[in-house]
């Protein structure tokens, strides 16, 4: 059994995650597959990986063919209280808020109520759920522009953007721009999935979900069976948008994740836009780019923050995708350590290092 495998299976053997898939690339090659606790074309919910997937690279594509600039500011575009541009918001740097539960306000207006306690939900309806969570976030008020503040409103708000640019949802415009073809893809809850037939692990069981560590006490649950929920965005905010968001909201193999992850971005599928994407910002704290995390020493990434220009992102439900460019390589672990239940941590953060040691020694 190779390392990384032996770091899996010990893992999943513990029930922490309760499965885990992961696939490691070297220049386009895949030199490691293998799940555990699931088939190798299980589907997972990728969480926040969705924010490079997604949001950063339709915006990427945008900036290639001129229609957007990273300098824009989204009063271009939307009508938000704000004026952040487009680089402030994608390096974190708005001002913008962390975190705040929108979906609660949908849950609370009689008019879009039903989006968290009926199945078949009018059209309208969700869309006009969709409208308020995205009209909140652009009435937000910044508390500390230019400060770094990881912030998952600002990647709703992008989303929003690409929307109003390319006059399409934002899971249309990835499926025929950069998913085609691919696996990987939006789960709206408004179409069919695109993994229809296939095992999607669960990731939670009330909707919403019950409060990540930080989270108590801020939204109610209402009495709910505990059913395993596979197949629906596991983040709320997201959710009360029908699946699609700029934030959360992409489901795929770890196989999808890392060919996406070589084809687009350590190839040079965005030509010059690739490297004002990727350059280092050190400032205020741990390093990032735009749209991407950077590793350092100590954090998950293990080994392979080593590297001089090695790129990513993690996801809430266990998932993470890192790029070492120089290596060329891509390495995606996908779990759901969210099931079943979030408030354990311990697991995936020995899990995520260890596994990033082993792929570093390929």
């Amino acid at each position: 059994m190779s390392a990384i495998d032996s770091v899996l299976a010990e893992a999943v053997a513990k029930g922490d995650p309760p499965a885990a898939q992961c696939c490691v690339t070297i220049d386009g090659a895949v030199v490691h597959e293998s799940a555990h606790g699931c088939a190798l074309d299980a589907v997972f919910d990728v969480a926040s990986v969705t924010k490079i997937l997604a949001t950063t690279s339709a915006l990427a594509l945008l900036i290639e063919r001129g229609e957007v600039e990273l300098d824009d500011p989204v009063g271009r575009f939307l009508p938000a209280r704000f004026d952040a541009t487009l680089r402030a918001l994608l390096g974190h740097r708005s001002g913008l808020p962390a975190w705040k539960p929108f979906f609660a306000s949908v849950m609370a207006d009689p008019a879009t109520a039903a989006v968290f306690t009926t199945a078949d939900v009018d059209e309208s309806v969700r869309d006009a759920a969709r409208a308020k969570v995205v009209a909140e976030v652009l009435a937000t008020p910044l508390e500390h522009p230019g400060r770094r503040v990881y912030s998952d409103l600002g990647f709703i708000a992008l989303g929003a953007v690409v929307e109003a640019v390319t006059t399409q949802r934002l899971d249309r415009f990835c499926a025929d721009a950069l998913f085609a073809g691919r696996d990987l893809g939006f789960v709206a809850l408004d179409a069919p999935s695109p993994f229809e037939g296939r095992a999607i692990l669960p990731t939670g069981w009330t909707r919403p979900r019950e409060p990540a560590p930080g989270q108590e006490g801020l939204f109610p649950i209402p009495p709910q069976p505990r059913v395993p929920d596979a197949g629906r965005v596991d983040d709320d905010n997201a959710f009360a948008m029908g699946g699609v968001a700029g934030h959360a909201g992409v489901f795929g193999t770890a196989r999808s994740l890392a060919r996406f992850a070589h084809d687009h971005w350590v190839e040079d599928a965005f030509g010059a836009t690739k490297r004002a994407f990727l350059a280092i910002d050190p400032a205020d704290g741990p390093p990032r780019a735009l749209g991407f995390d950077v590793p350092t020493e100590g954090s998950s990434a293990g080994a392979l923050a080593r590297g001089s220009r090695v790129f990513g992102h993690l996801g809430f439900t266990g998932c993470s995708l890192w790029m070492d460019l120089d290596r060329r390589l891509v390495a995606v672990l996908l779990t759901n350590r969210t099931f079943p239940g979030r408030a354990g941590v311990a697991g995936i953060r020995a899990l995520r290092p260890a596994f990033h040691d082993a792929v570093a020694g390929l």
